[in-house]
């Protein structure tokens, strides 16, 4: 997701708009049906309810692989000297602060500031969620950036490949823990990590920013030019092999920590996910060579994945002010009902998006103006 609104440059990967874009509108289609679909239709079994209650398991991987692929593309051109004098930098930790803010904005209600019976302030206000999440990976990418920039961009794809891989083995020892942590901890202090109200912790979900983060540097290192049949070949390997690589790094760790291993929680679908990630850029990165370039609309909906994310949740859930569509359709539609009201949900926003550019530009010219008045 990003905060930025400013219109692309010329020289833009389009690949990366349209993975965003396909993201924002799977996240959309997805909330809005699992929102709305009466509890009957939820058909485990059924080809059609199965395939895309996998597809929409794709939406939150995405957002996270391609967090780390456009940023740290950013960041590793960065040519400044030093460390805070880079503007991508500075962006950076700004970035993550209004992450940080709206992540936890969103999650107040004001039908809900205080519990009337004890006064206590409702958990969800607490809760880690996507927005947290992604503001932590982009601090963690930062600071891996200032720590391996002088080394070279190998370097640093071998330090973002390790935070991945540390992020998943975290996971593991996680999974296995009995109870939250760090014990005895405020819950907004645990659900980072694992608490009452953990929804996206850090430990696995950064691993699929941090290995964007690698194919960013990568395409950084190729100047922009990668070969589609590159990531597709890489994709096919690790949906194929991923399971087996869950179980081995799994295994290890918890032999190494010393584990039972009898009732052993092992993740099996990690790096088939990121095989899954791979497969899809790989196909977006042929469709850009193909057809360059891309629908101008499609685009814009890709670069406005922040505001199409925060006007979702108060439209749909009603963040912030309680009122929301979920209070008119929640678990009440079938699913050609809650097929027709996905396509209108997400053409909405995709119509409301063309118009946050213009805005933007106007705005920045107000501001200009004012400044020269003063």
């Amino acid at each position: 997701m990003t905060l930025q609104a400013a219109p692309a440059p010329q020289t833009r990967l389009q690949f990366i708009d349209a993975a965003r874009a396909v993201a924002i509108l799977l996240m959309l289609e997805g909330h809005f049906i699992s929102s709305t679909l009466a509890p009957e239709w939820h058909s485990r079994g059924h080809p059609f309810y199965e395939t895309w209650l996998y597809v929409r398991g794709m939406t939150a991987p995405m957002f996270f692989t391609v967090t780390g692929l456009v940023f740290a593309y950013l960041l590793s051109g960065a040519k400044e000297p030093g460390f805070f004098r880079v503007r991508r930098v500075r962006r950076g930790f700004i970035r993550a602060g209004e992450l940080l803010f709206w992540g936890y904005l969103l999650q107040l209600n004001v039908k809900h500031l205080g519990n009337p019976s004890n006064g206590q302030p409702d958990a969800w206000s607490g809760g880690f969620h996507v927005l947290q999440c992604i503001a932590v990976g982009l601090l963690g990418l930062l600071l891996m950036f200032g720590l391996l920039r002088r080394w070279g961009l190998s370097s640093l794809m071998i330090g973002y490949t390790g935070l991945a891989l540390g992020m998943f083995l975290l996971g593991v020892l996680l999974s296995n823990h009995a109870g939250y942590l760090p014990a005895g901890a405020p819950a907004w202090l645990q659900n980072p990590l694992k608490g009452p109200v953990s929804n996206f912790p850090i430990a696995p979900w950064l691993g699929y920013t941090f290995y964007g983060a690698v194919l960013g540097v990568f395409v950084r290192m190729r100047e922009g030019v990668i070969h589609p049949l590159l990531m597709l070949g890489a994709g096919l390997l690790l949906r194929g092999c991923g399971k087996w690589i869950d179980q081995g790094l799994a295994w290890m760790i918890l032999n190494l920590t010393g584990k039972s291993m009898e009732s052993a929680v092992i993740p099996t679908g990690f790096h088939m996910r990121v095989g899954e990630m791979l497969l899809v850029l790989g196909v977006l990165v042929w469709i850009e060579k193909r057809f360059h370039p891309l629908p101008a609309w499609f685009l814009t909906v890709g670069r406005n994945t922040f505001f199409i994310y925060v006007a979702h949740t108060i439209v749909l859930y009603g963040s912030i002010f309680g009122l929301g569509l979920h209070l008119l359709w929640e678990e009440a539609l079938n699913p050609w009902q809650a097929a027709l009201g996905a396509v209108i949900f997400c053409g909405a926003f995709a119509w409301a998006a063309q118009g946050v550019e213009p805005l933007a530009r106007r705005w920045k010219k107000w501001r200009e103006r004012a400044a020269d008045a003063d």
